[in-house]
């Protein structure tokens, strides 16, 4: 009998591209971004085969703009490139007569600004060691991508810029992903940004960042110190009330000491976020793996940290009752998840999309 391998030969020579089809039935509105939406999907293929997957469309009122087009495409070739646990996978780029949509894994569980807000809806906090621990699977993701080289063998110089709690997702299996690449840079792959143009979500940028100053990947170290503050206090200490005072409190303002606003952040805890949030680059970690090494040191010498599986308990225990020790099926975590989607509107009858 022969191979699946030799049968394939059969079929496709080398070198030849076999064609096909895919079909995607849309389901709830996940995210709405500046560049695109992204919604809950199901790829439809021969045979009765579904693979549930998120798909990131561009908004239709931009889909004529040429420079989004760049990004949104260069968005899609880049991340294609980056196979990591902790970034979430892109599948593939498409196109219908109406829109150009990214194909990406699809993360069962609660972006971090979500899963704050369900932990205070119940009166609650996400453990100290729980917050570090994300932050520590982020900064993983991050000194993965960094260190990424191009065809040619010289560092892409890959900078994610925008990598706050609504990027980072962290599943009901315990496993945490980087996400939304969409205004990250690296070279030859998005076009550039006009010069008087800032990008990202200002109250997690880094201090050059925000004031319009070239920067690499030290920029992202300190946005990881902003979502590990965000993550202890539930309110992130930046932010202000607007824009000229958020700047003001990244670039000028005294840096809180951290140990009294929270007293579950200990000496240790409190000089990893100083040194993240330093405002020079050259007195920060000097890469996101040197803030990933320190984060290592904290959580597991000398003490059993937490892990995949105890981050999968924390999650499930998190959506549903605490007397509830049934297990959960996928349905349960489906309709479980439908009740805190209820503020989304619902898109499952929209048309298929084929490509």
């Amino acid at each position: 009998m022969a191979s699946f391998v030799d049968l394939i030969r059969g079929l496709v020579d080398d070198g030849d591209e076999m064609k096909a089809t895919a079909r995607f039935r849309l389901g709830k509105l996940i995210a709405k971004g500046g560049m695109g939406v992204v919604y809950e999907a199901e790829q439809i293929g021969a045979y009765g085969f579904t693979k549930k997957v998120a798909l990131k469309l561009i908004e239709p009122s931009t889909s004529g703009q040429s420079e989004v087009i760049k990004a949104f495409i260069g968005e899609a070739r880049l991340v294609a490139r980056l196979v990591h646990p902790n970034i979430a996978q892109v599948f593939n780029l498409g196109r219908t007569s109406n829109h150009i949509f990214i194909v990406m894994e699809h993360v069962h569980g609660l972006n971090c600004q979500d899963l704050l807000a369900r932990l205070a809806a119940q009166g609650t906090r996400l453990p100290r060691d729980f917050a570090v621990y994300i932050v520590h699977r982020v900064l993983r993701g991050l000194a993965y991508a960094h260190d990424q080289a191009g065809d040619d063998g010289k560092p892409m110089g890959l900078v994610h810029r925008d990598a706050h709690l609504r990027n980072i997702l962290v599943s009901y299996q315990g496993d945490v992903k980087l996400t939304d690449f969409g205004i990250a840079r690296a070279r030859g792959f998005l076009p550039k940004d006009s010069p008087d143009v800032i990008v990202g979500r200002p109250d997690f940028m880094s201090p050059e960042q925000i004031t319009g100053q070239p920067l690499d990947q030290r920029s992202d170290v300190f946005t990881a110190g902003v979502a590990l503050a965000t993550l202890l206090l539930q309110q992130n200490p930046f932010a202000g009330e607007t824009l000229e005072d958020t700047r003001r409190r990244i670039t000028e303002a005294s840096m809180p000491k951290f140990g009294q606003l929270d007293p579950r952040i200990d000496p240790e805890l409190e000089q990893i976020l100083t040194c993240s949030l330093e405002r020079d680059p050259a007195r920060r970690y000097p890469s996101a793996g040197g803030m990933m090494d320190a984060i290592e040191r904290y959580l597991f010498i000398n003490r059993a940290g937490p892990n995949t599986e105890s981050l999968r308990r924390f999650m499930q225990e998190l959506i549903v009752p605490i007397h509830d020790t049934r297990i959960l099926t996928r349905a349960d975590l489906e309709e479980l998840e439908k009740i805190d989607q209820a503020v989304l509107p619902s898109t499952s009858s929209l048309p298929l999309l084929s490509n």
